[in-house]
């Protein structure tokens, strides 16, 4: 075999070579489209560009925390935090926040079309999303190019509203190559490159029709989003009086300040969910009382068993309330719903546990931790207690998905962890 041959069949088992040549027409045929047109030539309407941003942060949501969350090694080898963007598009949308600008209903669907397809991916051939990895790692470079327009067409300074198109800002291109060489270390396969070409090919499409419908906007069916709140949280109903959705997310932030093990465990992604739910509680008062029982029952469930214990589903329908009836009290009857459905929760956890018993032992766990940590993780002693409540009440799993996390000893002390373990004992004991 010739040298050049040689060569050759290095070059066909690169998976980066083999993505960029069979990708190539895509990037011309969105670089044609209208809303890259419009750009460049600086008459980009400004909700264009917003919805832009908004429909990444849908996609990025997904995909980063699908990626992250991913037990394939290959996977795991390519990505890393560095590669996260929407803490950037985050940043760009807090910039916009004040201009109150409507969200654009089609290019939301585009986007929540993208998502379904990348989890549809991770469960079923996980390897593929670095096929999608790649299109919007790919993407960083013709940002830096456009970055200008975007500064331009709506007068920005600095970073300020473009920071997404400014990932890397100067190291673009070290980074890409960077990005380059693990793909093609990791993927040294020939075997799985074809699908994930067809990944990549699937991102492109998708990415295609989104931004058909960012330029031009067609007429809004709605002006508020679910996933403005939250990019992951899918399509479900959200009030739509903004006064109720800031009644939500207040609620939502006094919930976190009362369990501050919430953000120390699940961080600004569990806080995003946290808002979006909170506001889905709201949309539930429009049922009649049993249909929404039917529901909190359902997703205290689903929280039970992820480590968050009924007690701050208890806790958040009593602030909420509060919220709402401060902010529309014409509908305080209607929000009282609430109320009632915290209270079906207090006395269904009473049954379990008697409230004495269950304030005792709170306490005997915030003395046994110091009050050190007892400060730092407030409130602590309740949601283990509650978890026990939860368990004896037919939510299996509800006690170990607080314990495991609470007792790692690489997270927390020998006394804490024994002081857990002992309360969790205790409260077992006296609600059999």
């Amino acid at each position: 075999m010739t040298d050049s041959a040689k060569i050759s069949g290095i070059q066909s088992t690169m998976i980066m070579l083999r993505l960029k040549n069979e990708t190539k027409a895509y990037h011309t045929i969105l670089e044609s489209l209208p809303y890259f047109r419009a750009l460049i030539d600086h008459k980009l309407p400004l909700e264009c560009y917003v919805n832009q941003l908004r429909s990444l942060a849908i996609i990025h949501g997904v995909m980063e925390s699908e990626i992250a969350n991913s037990e394939n090694k290959m996977v795991m080898s390519v990505w890393d935090d560095g590669l996260r963007k929407l803490p950037l598009i985050e940043c760009d949308l807090k910039f916009f926040e004040p201009r109150v600008i409507p969200d654009a209903t089609a290019s939301v669907e585009a986007a929540l079309v993208m998502t379904q397809k990348i989890r549809l991916r991770q469960a079923e051939f996980p390897v593929t999303l670095l096929g999608y990895l790649y299109v919007f790692e790919g993407s960083t470079l013709g940002n830096s190019i456009h970055k200008t327009d975007i500064s331009a067409a709506f007068h920005l300074d600095g970073l300020e509203g473009c920071r997404y198109y400014s990932s890397y800002l100067d190291q673009v291109q070290s980074k890409w190559m960077q990005f380059a060489e693990k793909m093609n270390s990791v993927l040294n396969d020939p075997a799985c490159h074809d699908a994930v070409i067809a990944a990549a090919h699937e991102a492109f499409s998708g990415l295609n029709n989104l931004y058909n419908t960012l330029y031009p906007l067609t007429k809004k069916e709605k002006t508020f989003h679910v996933t403005r709140i939250n990019p992951e949280a899918g399509n479900h109903p959200i009030p739509e009086d903004e006064r109720e959705i800031q009644a939500a997310l207040n609620a939502s932030d006094r919930g976190w300040a009362e369990f501050p093990y919430y953000e120390q465990r699940y961080g600004q992604r569990g806080k995003r969910f946290s808002d979006s739910d909170t506001c889905w509680l709201v949309t539930l008062t429009s049922l009649d009382p049993e249909s929404m029982q039917i529901q909190i029952d359902w997703i205290g469930r689903i929280l039970s068993t992820r480590g968050m214990p009924l007690l701050m589903l208890e806790f958040t329908l009593r602030i909420l309330y509060e919220e709402l009836a401060m902010s529309l009290p014409d509908k305080t009857a209607t929000y009282e719903k609430l109320l009632r459905a915290a209270t079906i929760l207090t006395e269904t956890r009473n049954k379990l546990i008697p409230e004495k018993l269950f304030q005792s032992l709170s306490s005997e766990f915030e003395q046994a931790v110091g009050s050190e940590m007892a400060d730092r993780y407030k409130n602590t002693g309740k949601l283990l207690v509650s978890s026990v409540a939860d368990e004896k009440g037919g939510i299996k799993g509800a006690v170990c998905a607080l314990q495991d996390w609470m007792t790692d000893t690489s997270r927390f002390p020998e006394q804490w962890i024994t002081a857990i373990n002992s309360i969790i004992i205790k409260a077992r004991q006296v609600s059999a």
